[in-house]
């Protein structure tokens, strides 16, 4: 029998008794700035920009669609917190030296990330009783191999995984970016992870953990730029660049964005997929002024239609430029690499309920691995814009309307 982890009922302490949302913003969200208050319902997300309004975009300097140029290469490391309370496993993604592509390409079992690890068995089981389409089985990035030597200077993500999962939560994403030379960093948030959840110790969606993980990311990129940090491989100390630092989290990490946002100023841009920013932790949205993506699955039934509702309205009001990218029948776990990993990760892969509409309406999930390229692709083009000073990114993110099933809107 599979371990039985429930989906995240995100909001459940605030939205249990509220009906579909049919009044202001501020009935669900009380710490809402002042500003338009009208239910935005779904945005008319299906027509493609004019490009002739503003004269024709700037070209993509790389095809963020696929693997860029650079090797990936992957080791896990163990940092202590900023509190010396708390040790975190973080997994490192990063451009590596042309000798490891072979490795690379070939990939390595998702297990592999817990090898060596008391969670080794547990993986492996978990691997092999899973749907064999929903999780994604083989990871690809060579295991520790050497850094690459150019550029010298790396722009870094952290990543925040979702309630009860692990650091690799969307590894292929992780992968895409830093085949374009972007490293990213995601730790276990220790106490909120999967197998905290299998003890039966995991704690809850709460403002109280919402501020640990803020302070697991902002401890991370404490020690991704400390050059003397010897728990980093030596051929990346010294090489995060302090001014290119992003954060994007998946669920309680994308909330967990908006905390990292408001506390740590150190971060430059953000991305918040499948779960509003603006109902845990008292966050006004209109003082995040970083650029902000909002990634939405239209059949999320974790966050639900009024979660959705929100992201849309946090999409509206977030201080910042700001993008948000929505993808038909995709479920909540449809872009995580844990897709169907647990039976509560398995909204996302196969027959499903739509819960966008009124009525059981039957349907099926898009593959998720079709729902893993969106999601990388809307990633690699939006960080390619505000970390490596590609304008040409927010142009690819632009022509993902209409493909694979995504609706984009932008504003500045």
């Amino acid at each position: 029998m599979r371990f039985r982890s429930w989906p995240l009922a995100f909001f459940a302490f605030s939205l249990a008794a509220c009906p579909e949302p049919t009044v202001t913003p501020d009935a669900f969200v009380a710490d809402h700035d002042a500003g338009d208050s009208s239910d935005t319902g779904a945005l008319a997300t299906d027509a493609r920009p004019d490009e002739d309004d503003a004269g024709p975009l700037p070209e993509p300097r790389s095809d963020y669609g696929t693997a860029g140029p650079f090797v990936v290469g992957s080791v896990t490391i163990t940092i202590t917190d900023r509190t010396g309370m708390r040790e975190l496993p973080v997994e490192l993604w990063y451009p590596a030296v042309e000798s490891a592509r072979a490795e690379a390409e070939a990939g390595r079992p998702i297990e592999s990330f817990e090898q060596g690890t008391a969670n080794e068995t547990a993986i492996e089981e978990l691997v092999a009783s899973a749907p064999e389409t929903c999780v994604r089985r083989q990871q690809h990035s060579a295991a520790a191999p050497a850094a690459a030597a150019s550029p010298a200077l790396l722009p870094v993500v952290v990543f925040s995984h979702c309630h009860t999962c692990t650091r690799y939560d969307m590894a292929e994403v992780a992968e895409r970016l830093a085949s374009h030379g972007i490293v990213v960093a995601a730790p276990d948030h220790v106490d909120n992870t999967l197998w905290d959840e299998r003890a039966g110790t995991s704690v809850g969606v709460t403002n109280e953990f919402l501020a640990v993980r803020a302070s697991d990311v902002s401890s991370v990129l404490d020690r991704l730029l400390d050059a003397d940090a010897m728990e980093m491989p030596a051929d990346l100390r010294g090489r995060i660049d302090a001014s290119r630092a992003a954060v994007m989290g998946h669920s309680f990490g994308a909330a967990t964005t908006s905390a990292v946002v408001r506390d740590d100023d150190r971060f430059v841009a953000a991305l918040a997929v499948a779960a509003p920013i603006s109902v845990l932790g008292s966050v006004r949205i209109n003082t995040l002024d970083v650029p902000y993506a909002f990634l939405l699955m239209r059949e999320d039934n974790s966050v639900l239609e009024v979660g959705n509702r929100l992201i849309r309205m946090d999409y509206m009001r977030v201080g910042g430029p700001a993008t948000i990218v929505e993808l038909d029948d995709a479920g909540h776990w449809s872009i995580s690499d844990l897709c169907g990993l647990v039976d509560g990760f398995d909204a996302g892969c196969g027959e499903g309920v739509r819960g966008s509409v009124m009525g059981d309406v039957p349907f099926t999930y898009v593959d998720p691995a079709i729902a893993r390229e969106a999601a990388a692709d809307v990633a690699a083009g939006f960080f390619a814009t505000h970390l490596l000073g590609d304008p040409g990114g927010a142009t690819f993110v632009t022509r993902l309307d209409g493909t694979s099933g995504a609706h984009v809107m932008s504003r500045p």
